[in-house]
């Protein structure tokens, strides 16, 4: 079915989501920026501020066919942000982002990739209430890019580390989170698998995706 305008009913239907939603992340900007008049409420505020922001970074690129890359760097930076903002009150464990980057690497989908990262760095910190440090590497080869995200939590319970991408899996939460994770990777044509660390001091989970070639020109999605 089309509107009067010929647009595609569904499209009609986002917008209006998107345009409610900015209306909510607009109330939120006004609440944080009482909350900024107050010193104690400072870093709180600006948390909410970058929270929002990266709300109307994503409503902005789903209403977009345009899936320009991004430098992985960014979208690390953008995923660690949140985790870190996520624990603002200061009461979760102390966590340490170590990173190892190869320079010049690119992502599509700026938003689903901050996605991945969160929902691994998110289970990594939930692995370890006590606190320690999660290991980015990235690495990319002429036909492939590479990101190993490891913690040092107790690993993964054997019973559903075969299963750990299916829905609901977990020991933990929804269960979705992992499973999220393998879906937006395989829409880029790559492949994420898990396992412990041969030393036993945490879970390791590695990401294959196809390198972008330079000069290619990226096909708006269907």
């Amino acid at each position: 079915m089309t509107t009067r305008t010929g647009q595609p009913e569904t499209d009609l239907t986002l917008s209006c989501l998107v345009h409610d939603l900015n209306n909510v992340f607009q109330t939120l900007v006004e609440a944080a920026d009482l909350l900024s008049d107050d010193p104690r409420y400072a870093a709180v505020s600006a948390a909410i501020l970058r929270s929002i922001e990266r709300g109307k970074s994503i409503t902005s690129s789903i209403r977009s066919s345009e899936e320009t890359p991004a430098a992985f760097e960014t979208i690390l930076d953008n995923a660690i942000s949140f985790v870190e903002d996520s624990m603002i009150s200061g009461r979760g464990p102390r966590i340490r982002f170590i990173r190892e980057i190869d320079p010049g690497i690119e992502l599509r989908r700026t938003w689903a990739w901050e996605r991945v990262l969160i929902n691994l760095f998110s289970n990594a910190v939930r692995a370890m209430p006590q606190g320690g440090v999660i290991y980015i590497k990235a690495r990319r080869t002429e036909r492939e890019i590479e990101i190993v995200v490891r913690d040092e939590g107790p690993g993964i319970a054997v019973e559903i580390l075969k299963d750990i991408f299916k829905p609901h899996v977990s020991t933990h939460g929804s269960g979705l989170g992992l499973h999220i994770v393998e879906t937006i990777v395989k829409q880029d044509d790559g492949e994420v698998r898990a396992v412990n660390r041969p030393d036993g001091r945490g879970a390791e989970f590695t990401i294959r995706v196809p390198a972008i070639v330079p000069g290619f020109a990226v096909p708006a999605r269907a």
